[in-house]
Order: C-alpha cells, then structure tokens, then sequence
C-alpha cells in the first residue's frame, strides 16, 4: 500500500473496489450480534403494524386452529402420533386484520350482470377477458398486505411448531444422562415458548433485515469511496480505501452513521414490512455497484456480463419486484433506479454511438433488462401470495385501490404536504440533520447525486398521501446515513493539518486521534438517550401486559391442573385500535386463548352513520361496558344474544378504568390484579405536601402512588398505566 499526498488530498493504492471478503463476514457478524443486542433491548410497542402486519398472520398461518371461525388456515396433514402432538399447539386463535380479510364480492363484478344469448358468443377470447376482468377485480377490492413481507417470520414459526413438538414428546431415551439433559431441555423449551415466539422475529429480523442493511451501507459507501473516474482536484470525494486509515474513510463514518441512528435503532430491528422494503432497497443498490454510480467504463450490457454483474443486476430487480409487492411505494425508488442505469447505458454506448444508437441502447436497457427482471420480482411474491391467500391476490393492487383510488389512507390520520420536510425528516435523522444538509448543498456531478435522485422522488410520491408516519421514510434513512458519513469524513480531515516542526507532530498526531473518538461519543450521546427511552420506557405497557397476562396463565394452569388437559381463557382489550399485540405474544402450552379488542376497520371509519367500537368505547366507558357485557342499571344481567361473557381478564387504559372500576367489580365480579406501567404521562416538581387520598377514592381497589416516581428528590414523573383485571371464580 502507497500514501501519496496531493495538496489537501489523500489517495491510496487498492483494489478494484477496496472490498475485502474476509473483511466483509467479520464485520456482519460483529454488526448481527450489535442488533440483536439491539433487538433484545426494544421492549416497547411503536406501531401496531409491527405484531398485526407479520406477528399475528404468521401466527395464525402455522398455530391457528381450524375451528375458530374459519378465518385460520392450517397446513398440516400428519396422521398418527405427531398429529395428537400438533393439535396441541394448535389450539390458539387468529387476529387477521381488515388489510387480510378484505375480500371481492363477484355481485359487485360489473361483468356479474352480462347475459350471453347465444353459445357462440362465447368464445376462448371472452373466457379469457372475463377471467383476468375476475383476477383484476379480486385484486383491486382484495387483501392489501402480501405475505412475501411475513414470510421469513413464517418460516420461523414453523421452525417453532416443530420445535415445540418434539419437545412436549416426553419420551425417555436409553441414555440416563441424555435424559436428563434432554429432559431439562424440553422442560425449558415448553417454559419459554412464549418468549421464543414473541421475540424470536425481532431477532430472525436482527440478522435477516438490520444487519444486511446496515452491512450494504458500508458496502455502497466503500465503493463510491474507491471510484477512480474521479478528477484528482475534487476535494469533495474521499478516496481512501479500506486498508487506509479507517477514521478517515468514508465507509467507516457511513456505518457508524447507521448502527448509531436512534431511528434505526428504534425501527429497523422490528417487524416491519417497511423493514423488508429497506433491506431490499439496500441491498439492491450494493448489487448494482458500480454500474449505477458510473465506476465502469462501460455497460453491463455491452461489456459482455464479466464480473458477473449482469447476475447481480438481474437479482438486483428482483429484489426491487419483490420490494414493490411488499409495498408499491417503493416503485419511488426503483423507478429512478432503472431510468439511472438505462441512462448509463446509453452514455456508455461507444464513443462512436450516434444519439439514435444511444437511445436505442438506453430503451433496450429499461425495457429489456430492469423492466422484466423487476416483474419477475413481482411475479415470484403474487405466487407467494397465491399460496397463502388461495386465489390469484395481488395486494399491491389492492393497497393502491384502498389508499390511492379511495384514499381510504387519510381515515387513520392526516398530516400536511410538507410534513416530512419540516417533521419527518429532521426527526428520523436528528444528529445526522445538518451534516445531511451540509453535503447535499456540495453535490455537483458526482456519485452521490445518484443517491439524492433516489431520496427525493420517494420522499415527494410519499409527500402527496395525505396519511404519513415516521416509519414511510425508514427505507432512504440508510442513503442519508451515507451523505452524513461523507461529511463527517470531510470534517475528520479538514483537523488532519500537517504541522510545521515534529515536536508539534506528536501533540497533532494524539489531536488528530481524540478527533473521531469525539465525533463517536457525540453521536451516542445524542442518540440513545432518546432510543432508550423510546425503546424500553415509551408506550412498554402492551408488551408487559401480555408478559403479564401469559405468565398469570402458565401459572394458573400448572397449579390447578398437572394433565395435559387444555385450558380456556378469554381476554378482552378495552383500549386503543390494535393497541397490543394479542395470540403472537400469549403463546402458552396446553391453553385456548380467546381475544378481543375494540373494532376500527375501514367498514365503521368510512360511514358516517356508523361508530367504531374504539370510538364508543372512548365516548362513553361505562356506558358501552353496561350494553357490551349485557347488565342493566339495577345490577341484573340481561338475556340478549349480542352480549357478551365477562372474560377471565380485562385489559383497559388507567383513565377508562377510573370510570368502568364499579361495574367491573361489582357487576361484573371482577378484581383488579395489576397495574402495569405504560408510558410518562407528565412531569411536575415534587410536591412535598402530605398526600392525601383522592388518588385512591377514584380507584379504591388498589394503591396508585406506585404512579409516580421521584427523580433527584425534586422532580416527579407521573406514569400512565394500563389495568388488569381478572374474573373472580
């Protein structure tokens, strides 16, 4: 390796890309073992899509039994033993949201009401119209979520099944040692199951999603680090490579800039479908290396596929055909992506091409290469669905017709035009905000305007939904992460001066050294405070309820029955739209579970003669508890058959349960078991006056100075709660 130094500049010698193998599986190994730390430290609920869009229709795919209703689905066909084994597990239920259930109703068919007179009018060719008229309506009034996103959850959870099978076979082996080990092994396999299904997918997404995206950041960055058609005056690229100095190189800052995002920290290692969407993405754009960053000389096409990166092109689309039926939106990315390439095609064409042979060049490329590589993409996840759902469902359809057609979108929240530019994207990014800035304010023709043409476009088609949350711009976090690393490589060089006389050198040198130190420590510093506590503090009571609730049950169970017998228990949440996660995180051996929770589906939002349960339930607690569990005012239970039976236990928001506590308790004979933490609810300076109990006039039945906690004998933080109650027997 030579350093060579040119004014300001420093180069360095290396390989085509400066891209070492070894190099590569150490550092994902390191970044899986970061994340699944990272998983195993989020105890808190974000978004409700994170159980209800992969947890709970993965759940219902493998452990749904087949008797509840017919909205599960079972896969299983062994006969004998094994199926005595599996029918144990397979007693719990299915919570498939609107997005699964939404389905075509053929009456509505515009072709349903045609009438054919003759048998010769109808020919193959209107079998066929009529046929894909079905398939076209079927996917635009059908599912809106395809199950490409869940499928590695899914895979995971058959893993589990079969896991779990061999473990509640108590056979004994030969080996009394063996036994015993094997013994203790099952035994710990059956007490932790619950654990294993509601967490092992934030950890499968660890290593699958996070780490992959985290790993191809530092990929996409290295190679735009290494280009060599850079002029030698451009002060703006870095071209260190990697056997140089890493706290000089701009992979190095590109990847701590991820693995220190609070919003990646935050969101990334979660079940998302946007997950999915950003892996893919990432993962698309480090396949297609240099060719969309113009490293080559040429087109892929025309330099005859050597490298092998036609191969790694066509996977590239693939990806990004998958990637569209997880979610269209991410066509924003793709889209640009393609016209990029098919551009540099046609520029790289021969210095001897004429504009028409250029042209020519650059629509072979997009409608002969990027264009079918992307549908067969597409093509493979409508098979994946077809599989799962049983007709020909094409959920992207269906997710445009719902939220661009209808623009059902808006009924769950709205936000301004330029909500993501004065909101969402300072937030997401924090820290990284200004050194972003910064250095998109120095992009001229180089790389990484190639990047900002894949940033802007997805954050402008995303502009115009009128429904926006954080989580949309997850997948071009990872790209702005690599603008900030640039620009935190810019500034760790400008400290880098050469000094004057050598008894200076050594004090710059040791300057020098503590200069990337600091930038780290700043980054964390201002990072996970706020990860923290939005990971383990902020919105945790849905998760430690169900925590709750499976260990009150596994316990009941053991004391009052020792047999394999199943046990039944119906749990209701009296709280917000899909506010907890429900069978994926009640996961208990030998026991039926029953939920449910306060209805919000499009079907009451989208009528304004119709109420939502959820919005009942809010406008009137007690009132809609009376009618919902059937009791009159004088205490009498009514014989109506709408009403429901008091369930073994009761979940509802602390607020809501200051108003139904009477009727719970004495109507309904239920008692209050717990009082769960759920999130700060405000902060006021202690008060030293003696307490007296109003607090507990409100809600006599338990103590709730627990609520408050005091912090530096002189501030008082005030914690919301959510309250359990249980059927007394």
């Amino acid at each position: 390796m030579a350093l060579k130094r040119r004014g300001k500049e420093y180069t360095c010698k290396t390989s085509q890309d400066g891209i070492n193998a070894g190099q590569i599986i150490w550092l994902f190994f390191w970044i899986s073992v970061y994340r699944l730390i990272n998983a195993w430290v989020i105890r808190t609920q974000f978004d409700p899509d994170e159980y209800w869009q992969t947890l709970e229709p993965a759940y219902c795919l493998v452990f749904g039994s087949a008797d509840r209703g017919g909205s599960s689905v079972s896969h299983s066909k062994n006969e004998g033993e094994n199926t005595h084994l599996l029918d144990k597990q397979r007693v719990h239920g299915c919570a498939l949201t609107w997005e699964w259930t939404r389905r075509w109703s053929p009456a509505s068919s515009s072709y349903a009401a045609m009438e054919y007179t003759s048998s010769s009018s109808y020919t193959s060719i209107t079998r066929i119209i009529q046929t894909l008229q079905t398939i076209i309506d079927q996917a635009l009034h059908g599912p809106v979520r395809s199950y490409v996103a869940i499928f590695p959850t899914y895979c995971y959870y058959l893993a589990c099944r079969s896991l779990f099978n061999w473990a509640s076979d108590d056979k004994n082996t030969n080996d009394d040692e063996s036994s015993d080990f094997l013994s203790q092994l099952k035994q710990f396999i059956r007490q932790h199951s619950t654990y294993i299904i509601s967490k092992g997918p934030a950890f499968l997404h660890a290593v699958l999603v996070a780490a992959p995206t985290d790993l191809s950041v530092w990929l996409i960055a290295s190679r735009m680090n290494s280009l060599k058609s850079l002029p030698a005056s451009n002060h703006d690229e870095i071209r260190v490579s990697n056997e140089c100095h890493y706290a000089q190189s701009w992979q190095f800052w590109a990847l701590v800039c991820s693995i220190t995002s609070w919003f990646h920290g935050y969101a990334l290692v979660r079940t998302y479908a946007n997950s999915v969407e950003t892996v893919c993405l990432l993962v698309g754009i480090t396949l297609l290396g240099p060719d969309l960053f113009g490293q080559s000389s040429s087109s892929w096409l025309i330099s005859g596929g050597k490298h092998g990166r036609p191969q790694r092109a066509m996977f590239a689309f693939v990806l990004g055909g998958l990637s569209a039926c997880v979610r269209f939106t991410s066509l924003a990315a793709w889209i640009p992506i393609g016209l990029i390439i098919s551009f540099r095609s046609g520029k790289s064409s021969g210095p001897s091409g004429t504009k028409k042979n250029s042209y020519s060049t650059m629509m072979t490329t997009l409608l002969g290469f990027c264009l079918p590589f992307g549908f067969i993409g597409v093509l493979v996840g409508c098979c994946i669905d077809r599989w799962f759902y049983g007709f020909w469902a094409i959920p992207f359809l269906g997710n445009i017709h719902f939220n661009v057609l209808l623009g059902h979108g808006s009924l769950y929240g709205t936000h301004p035009f330029l909500w993501y530019a004065y909101a969402g994207i300072p937030a997401i990014c924090g820290i990284l905000l200004p050194f972003f800035l910064w250095n998109i304010s120095t992009i001229n023709s180089s790389p990484r305007s190639v990047l900002l043409g894949i940033i802007s476009p997805y954050i402008a088609l995303h502009s115009f939904s009128e429904h926006k949350e954080f989580r949309f711009l997850l997948p071009v976090l990872p790209l702005i992460c690599i603008f900030a690393g640039h620009a935190l490589c810019l500034l760790v060089r400008s400290v880098d001066k050469p000094t004057s006389n050598s008894g200076n050198a050594a004090n710059g040198s040791r300057e020098n050294k503590a200069t990337p130190k600091s930038l780290i420590l700043i980054l964390i510093l201002l990072n996970y405070p706020h990860l923290f506590y939005l990971g383990v503090i902020h919105q945790r009571g849905p998760i430690a309820v169900n925590e709750y609730l499976s260990t009150a049950i596994n316990e009941e169970t053991l004391q009052v029955s020792q047999s394999n017998e199943i046990r039944e228990y119906s749990i209701h949440y009296l709280t917000g739209c899909h506010s907890a996660p429900v069978y994926s995180h009640l996961h208990t051996p030998n026991v039926r579970v029953s939920a449910w929770h306060l209805d919000c589906s499009p079907d009451c939002r989208s009528y304004p003669g119709r109420v939502c349960e959820s919005d009942s339930f809010l406008k009137d607690p007690l009132g809609f508890v009376i009618s919902t569990y059937g009791y009159s005012v004088d205490g009498d239970r009514m014989e109506v058959d709408t009403v429901k039976v008091p369930p073994s236990f009761l979940i509802a928001m602390h607020d809501d349960a200051v108003v139904i506590e009477s009727a719970l308790i004495e109507k309904m004979k239920m008692s209050h078991v717990a009082s769960i933490r759920h999130t700060i609810k405000s902060l006021s300076w202690r008060d030293r006056a003696p307490r007296n109990d109003s607090d507990h006039e409100k809600c006599p039945s338990h103590e709730r100075y627990h609520g408050i906690v005091t912090l530096f004998s002189i501030i008082d933080i005030h914690f919301d709660h959510i309250e359990v109650y249980a059927t007394s027997y």
